[in-house]
């Protein structure tokens, strides 16, 4: 089956190997805690962009196998 979601945003390798991993040892509300801390951190939002935006797009590469 292909994949239709297209990603909106590229990530760096490196984040989404640290959170992929992680999703292996906690549930999908901690993961979502921790991006949610990332983007809101550690991400600068360019023009028409939200931090809900990159959440979204971040969870679903992480748990998009």
């Amino acid at each position: 089956m292909k994949n239709k979601y297209i990603n909106k945003f590229h990530w760096n390798e490196d984040t989404l190997d640290h959170f992929k991993f992680n999703s292996n040892y906690q549930n999908r509300d901690e993961v979502l805690k921790e991006v949610t801390e990332f983007v809101e951190n550690e991400c600068d939002l360019e023009e028409n962009e939200t931090e809900e935006m990159l959440i979204k797009d971040l969870i679903k590469q992480i748990y998009n196998k």
